[in-house]
């Protein structure tokens, strides 16, 4: 079972998608990271590819030309809520299938998929040795594990601010994530032959006070008592109108062997 936070930003609410407006707002580097991810990605035809944690699916919006002939992809995610908006964005696309799937137990057979994919959600998973023994086993020989998230040092202009507010309302500090682009080569080591890490490299300047504050409250839980002193931390943050953010962002490419 996913952790009461991770439901509440992705099953009970869509934060996701202001999230991803934010990011393709004031993101530096234009080209993209799912631009980048697909120039990653090795897909041949009749490829069989399951998502997991496929969120709005918008990674896969106007792609159609990069997907070969005769792939069949399943699309997956926890939350009910984001499944229906997958479906919304690629409706009528007869190549995906839709499906409700806990990481922690996926239920497909053994060596099933060419090609598993987790985009920025491993960090979410309560019991992350679990989910990549999953992944392991569904994944056939030969198959490659796709799995993108951030650096350990990603974000921490924003961190410096949820350290001030911690214990009020729902926000919480910590620097230990389960899965980051510092600690996920050891983990992934463990159940794929060959792992290789790649970075993309950007930022974030952000202009406007309203969409960070709105940022953040798509993260956390913000009191009205509290709304003054995150408005006062965020103001403090803006130089010349611009409040930079650092950007680790990257991808495990993992070759089962």
């Amino acid at each position: 079972m996913m952790t009461e936070k991770v439901q509440e930003m992705y099953v009970k609410n869509d934060t996701l998608t202001t999230r991803i407006d934010f990011n393709q707002k004031y993101r530096v580097n234009k080209y993209g990271f799912y631009n980048w991810v697909f120039d990653n990605y090795e897909f041949s035809e009749g490829v069989r590819i399951l998502e997991l944690g496929c969120g709005t699916a918008g990674s896969w919006l106007n792609r159609e030309s990069r997907i070969p002939q005769g792939a069949g992809i399943v699309l997956s995610d926890f939350s009910p809520l984001m499944l229906e908006k997958a479906k919304n964005t690629l409706v009528g696309n007869s190549t995906f299938s839709f499906m409700q799937v806990d990481i922690q137990d996926i239920p497909f057979d053994d060596d099933e998929f060419d090609i598993v994919i987790a985009n920025h959600m491993l960090y979410h998973v309560p019991d992350l040795q679990k989910a990549l023994s999953e992944v392991n086993r569904v994944l056939k020989k030969g198959g490659c594990f796709y799995a993108s998230t951030l650096g350990a040092g990603s974000h921490k202009e924003l961190s410096y601010i949820y350290r001030k507010l911690e214990g009020k309302g729902s926000f919480s500090f910590t620097e230990n994530i389960t899965f980051t682009l510092d600690n996920g080569f050891d983990l992934l080591k463990t159940y794929f032959g060959k792992v290789e890490q790649r970075q993309f490299i950007d930022s974030f300047e952000v202009t406007s006070r309203d969409d960070l504050i709105t940022y953040i409250k798509s993260y956390n839980d913000v009191p009205d008592d509290v709304h003054n002193e995150l408005c006062a931390l965020v103001n403090s943050g803006f130089v010349d109108g611009i409040f930079k953010i650092s950007s680790e962002q990257g991808l495990f490419i993992c070759h089962n062997i």
